[in-house]
């Protein structure tokens, strides 16, 4: 039977290297970084009151104040191309000053899968650190879908996305055909996760899907009157395993169904991909610097924003919101499991296993 990958066994030593250097070279003059007085801004690649958006303005008073001078801050958008233009106008247009930072949902993903262009040299930024993001599966509690029934489901379940090629879809392709139910279908072109709720409610769909922040903070309005119940987690990927997210350990994690019920596909290019891409979910939301910034920003920001999703303010805040805390990591994990997601999806067999997937979705 197959383990759990690795970053360590799939990374080389040339990008681990590479992290630490950098960090060494940050560290002689990053004592030197101050911001007092000034206003750092922080461009969000999507717009305004999404769920992008709403993290990063979470946490951004925490950066700041974890930053050296603890300087104020502002939340800028740039929507557009799917989230690839402000990665084009971090680039391109914006000042290597260290006051200026992205903060990114998507990028990873999309460029290990090549599902969507990005701008080239996007794997070669200055990433600081990223967050985690999960997905939680809703499902009709007249349907009888549960962990068990799941496996050779007999009968159609339709599931409400946004579109038939992103990672959610494609991870649901991977699970539904792993555990045999062989009439999963989606329904594409909902916009937003509301939306995507409202139509297992309606009856649309028998499933529907949310991340962990919309989830976590309208759980009692998703399933508080007994419509919808949650019925599975993506997950997170943490130390090399597939395990559930804080906070939401009362909801089943996929990866363990699939290791239950098909632990003969365990070896297969399909569960690769799944592994992959729960290693870029791992580093789904990325702050990363203009290219050319001055190292020794890099270990200011780092240690300012892995200082804030552990500052107790900001997970009192969460709490008190009911959005379970994100796990996070620094420059050199991100760097990691770049270089792990450019070498897995370098291979044949788990790209044509991706782009099946797809295929199935589109039918």
């Amino acid at each position: 039977m197959k383990g759990p990958m690795t970053v360590t066994r799939r990374a080389t030593l040339a990008c681990g290297a590479l992290a630490l250097a950098l960090g060494v070279a940050g560290m002689a003059s990053a004592q030197d970084v101050s911001f007092e007085g000034e206003t750092v801004d922080i461009m969000v690649n999507f717009a305004a009151g999404g769920g992008t958006d709403t993290a990063a303005r979470l946490v951004a008073p925490f950066v700041a104040r974890h930053l050296p001078g603890s300087p104020n801050v502002i939340v800028t958008n740039r929507g557009g191309a799917g989230g690839t233009a402000a990665v084009d106008y971090l680039i391109d247009s914006v000042p290597p000053d260290g006051r200026h930072i992205g903060y990114f949902a998507g990028t990873p993903i999309r460029w290990a899968l090549g599902l969507q262009q990005v701008p080239e040299g996007t794997g070669e930024l200055p990433f600081v650190a990223a967050r985690s993001v999960n997905q939680i599966f809703q499902v009709r509690t007249d349907v009888g879908l549960t962990a068990d029934t799941f496996h050779n489901y007999d009968g159609p379940l339709f599931i409400a996305v946004n579109s038939a090629d992103n990672h959610v879809s494609i991870r649901a392709r991977f699970l539904a055909d792993a555990l045999g139910a062989d009439e999963f279908e989606l329904i594409t072109g909902y916009r937003g996760q509301g939306n995507m709720v409202a139509a297992a409610r309606a009856s649309e769909t028998e499933l529907a899907q949310t991340n962990d922040s919309f989830f976590g903070a309208n759980r009692e309005a998703i399933t508080g009157d007994g419509v919808l119940e949650a019925f599975g987690q993506m997950g997170e990927y943490v130390d090399g395993a597939i395990i559930s997210q804080a906070g939401l350990e009362d909801i089943p994690v996929f990866d363990a169904m699939w290791r239950e019920y098909s632990p003969d596909t365990l070896d297969s290019p399909a569960y690769e991909a799944w592994e992959a891409i729960h290693i870029a979910m791992s580093i789904q939301n990325v702050f990363v610097l203009p290219p050319n910034t001055p190292e020794e920003y890099v270990p200011v920001w780092e240690a300012a924003v892995l200082a804030a999703y552990n500052d107790p303010d900001y997970l009192a805040q969460l709490a008190t919101a009911g959005v379970p805390a994100p796990a996070a990591v620094g420059t050199e994990a991100v760097l990691e499991r770049m270089n792990v997601l450019r070498g897995v999806f370098q291979d044949d067999a788990v790209r044509g296993a991706v782009e099946a997937a797809i295929a199935r979705n589109n039918e």
